[in-house]
């Protein structure tokens, strides 16, 4: 999303003005004032037309303010004073039984210092569940990083809701979480993709067992079983010879696979060119063959 110059300058202007307002402790009535301000500057919502409602009931239940479309409640603000040095989860708790209790999906946690949005989700059986969707703190970022406050803010934005940014933002961010990655980089079509990799660059075939393990040692064993859950690969092919059974998944040296199977293909040769005139087969020639490994 690009930033404007012009954007920017309403965006600095109301650093300040927060700012200012921390400095002297202002109180959560004022800070709700200049957040209703920054809507319409910023985000370009209509006070007038109904798109800001303030104090908004819901079922006996009242929240600072609601952003509308129509008559369609987007998101919730649950405003903190100026003065409130930190913003905490446990903050959005009346704010989560407002949007309960009439299905809204989002609320917006911020003292004009420190934005959070969140996304609720209501199971009957687990209750309230609410998921971060972004953090930032505007007042340092603003001079730090101005493009990626903007990124975040404009997800607010009056012209953002109409694309429906939000909720794609929201999508994008879920697949990205460790509970979507990790599950899919355990999965066995990926680690069989990453165990041709392996054998392509050095050589060497493993047991996609022994791949899974060696990643989830990079998490915590608790993590991956909650996101994985008990895995079970496809059962290991088996190979019969005439004198042995030979595990061709084993977990064994890579090298004595090597010398195995050129053993093997030396003996076949052997015997196909046994008793045919002219032809002779050096023992150097066979030590000296390039070790390659057989799927």
């Amino acid at each position: 999303m690009k930033l404007y110059k012009s954007t920017l300058n309403k965006l600095k202007k109301f650093s300040k003005v927060f700012k200012e307002a921390r400095d002297r402790d202002a109180n959560e009535s004022d800070t709700v004032m200049y957040l209703i301000k920054f809507f319409e500057e910023v985000f370009g919502f209509n006070s007038l037309a109904g798109e800001i409602s303030k104090e908004v009931s819901i079922k006996d239940r009242y929240c600072d303010f609601a952003i509308k479309q129509g008559e369609e409640i987007k998101y919730l603000v649950e405003a903190k004073a100026a003065s409130h040095k930190v913003l905490h989860d446990r903050d959005i708790e009346q704010a989560e039984n407002y949007a309960a209790n009439s299905g809204i999906h989002w609320i917006l946690l911020t003292n004009g210092i420190e934005w959070k949005l969140y996304h609720l989700t209501f199971n009957g059986d687990e209750g309230i569940a609410h998921n971060e969707i972004f953090s930032i703190h505007f007042i340092d970022e603003i001079e730090s990083d101005p493009e990626k406050v903007w990124e975040a803010l404009n997800l607010l934005s009056k012209e953002s809701l109409k694309r429906g940014d939000i909720n794609n933002y929201s999508d994008q961010q879920k697949a990205l979480s460790v509970e979507s990655i990790i599950p899919t980089l355990l999965s066995e079509p990926v680690l069989m993709s990453i165990r041709r990799e392996i054998r392509k660059n050095t050589k060497i075939q493993l047991d996609i067992k022994d791949i899974f393990e060696s990643l989830k040692k990079k998490w915590s064993e608790k993590t991956t079983e909650e996101l994985v859950g008990k895995t079970e690969f496809k059962k290991k092919r088996t190979r019969h010879t005439k004198d042995k059974t030979e595990d061709i998944n084993k977990n064994s040296n890579p090298q004595k696979l090597v010398e195995m199977k050129n053993s093997e293909k030396n003996d076949d040769k052997m015997k196909g060119m046994s008793g045919k005139p002219g032809t002779e087969l050096k023992q150097s020639n066979l030590s000296s063959q390039d070790p390659k490994i057989v799927d």
